[in-house]
């Protein structure tokens, strides 16, 4: 199984060399938990997994007044894998999932003002990931284009949910007269 989890972090040290904290730090950075599923957690136990596996060698460094912190470096075998994940996901059929489709699917089961507010309360939610994903993307014009890419197709997403939302909420009140 492809793990974009593992993808995420041997990218992030296949540029440098980090500790898990700044993995983490990296990752909030760069929003990416907002585009794949990932946790702090499931970051930590991953980058010990790999180290584990041999796609990450690490290495202790004194960190003067603090304690030594733990530097991950991609190894060789990481490199292989990282571009053997970079080949399969790639590959994978593309997987358009949103949690709030199982309201929508389910909508029908409520009383008519109750599946109206959900839907606005949907359209709200939509509404301000875009605010957020705009936002971010005029904060970071200065990125790579693969991270400006990333941003722009973000907002791309929620622009198009947001007339979608808007316009199953006019056939949902029309449907209801």
């Amino acid at each position: 199984m492809m793990s974009t989890v593992d993808l995420i972090i041997l990218g992030l040290v296949h540029e440098q060399p980090l500790s898990a904290y700044d993995i983490q730090k990296a990752v909030n950075y760069r929003n990416l938990d907002r585009w794949v599923k990932v946790s702090t957690p499931s970051i930590y136990k991953k980058v010990q997994s790999l180290a584990q596996r041999g796609f990450l060698s690490c290495e202790s460094q004194p960190g003067g007044s603090q304690p030594a912190k733990t530097v991950y470096s991609i190894t060789p075998l990481g490199r292989e894998y990282f571009a053997e994940l970079m080949e399969g996901i790639a590959r994978q059929s593309v997987s358009i999932l949103f949690d709030f489709n199982a309201v929508v699917a389910n909508l029908n089961k409520l009383p008519p003002a109750q599946s109206r507010r959900l839907i606005g309360e949907i359209k709200e939610n939509i509404a301000g990931t875009r605010d957020f994903m705009e936002e971010m993307a005029a904060q970071r014009e200065h990125i790579p284009l693969v991270g400006r890419a990333v941003l722009g197709q973000q907002v791309a997403v929620a622009h198009t949910l947001l007339d979608w939302i808007r316009g199953f909420e006019r056939d949902f009140d029309e449907e209801d007269r």
